[in-house]
């Protein structure tokens, strides 16, 4: 859904939900991802676009802090 060069904007207010994407900090990382969110009861996972992705999964525990969510995508004109 994201292609290379678009732009996106990232509301730390906005309140995520099962597939809402999301730029989070992993603890033990030190370094921003940005992913898709899946919510299945209590459990939260974040899943990569690029499902090639070498770390394909992460669960959301103690070791990551959601920092926000996309309220827009687009290209630069």
């Amino acid at each position: 859904r994201f292609a290379h060069g678009d732009l996106i904007f990232v509301d730390p207010d906005a309140e995520p939900h099962h597939e809402s994407f999301v730029v989070a900090r992993l603890e033990s990382a030190q370094q921003a991802i940005f992913r898709q969110l899946v919510i299945e009861g209590p459990r939260r996972f974040l899943f990569p676009l690029n499902e090639r992705w070498p770390d394909p999964v992460v669960e959301i525990d103690n070791n990551a802090t959601l920092c926000g969510v996309v309220v827009f995508q687009g290209r630069p004109v």
